[in-house]
């Protein structure tokens, strides 16, 4: 990791914890929220899906996904951010649950309401992407229907 996107990632999570710290209870329901420049075909490249895992989904899900970032420590009620590295959890879920847990909120796929809203971050593409990256890179896993 380049010394500029340690810098950032470190200012990023520095922020993060200081809004839980003021926040009194623990937890900001408006954490900072950062993206990297989509474009204008609002698609990124791969290395930008990748670095806007890192700046907003990893402070608490973790770089690889086990739920283990800086921010997971601070649970909330003992509730720990989702395991995005469990194969086997992460194949029963569709993509559209997953979709729909970023884009409106744990509490809209009947998860715990930690997880916030980034509908007001990405648009539902950059969603998509971010999907595909978890699938592609974290779980390494695909959607498999119950039969």
């Amino acid at each position: 990791m380049s010394m500029k996107k340690y810098r950032l990632r470190t200012v990023s999570i520095a922020l993060c914890l200081s809004v839980m710290a003021f926040s009194g209870a623990g937890y900001s329901e408006e954490l900072p929220k950062a993206k990297a420049d989509p474009g204008k075909n609002a698609t990124w490249t791969e290395e930008a899906v990748k670095e806007n895992y890192i700046m907003n989904c990893a402070p608490c899900h973790g770089e690889t996904g086990k739920g283990n970032g800086p921010l997971a420590v601070d649970s909330f009620r003992g509730v720990k951010p989702r395991n995005l590295n469990n194969a086997k959890l992460m194949s029963a879920r569709t993509d559209e649950d997953l979709f729909k847990a970023t884009k409106f909120g744990g509490e809209s796929v009947g998860f715990f309401g930690r997880m916030p809203s980034w509908r007001d971050t990405f648009t539902d593409v950059e969603i998509k992407q971010i999907v595909q990256y978890v699938r592609k890179n974290i779980c390494k896993c695909e959607y498999n229907e119950k039969k």
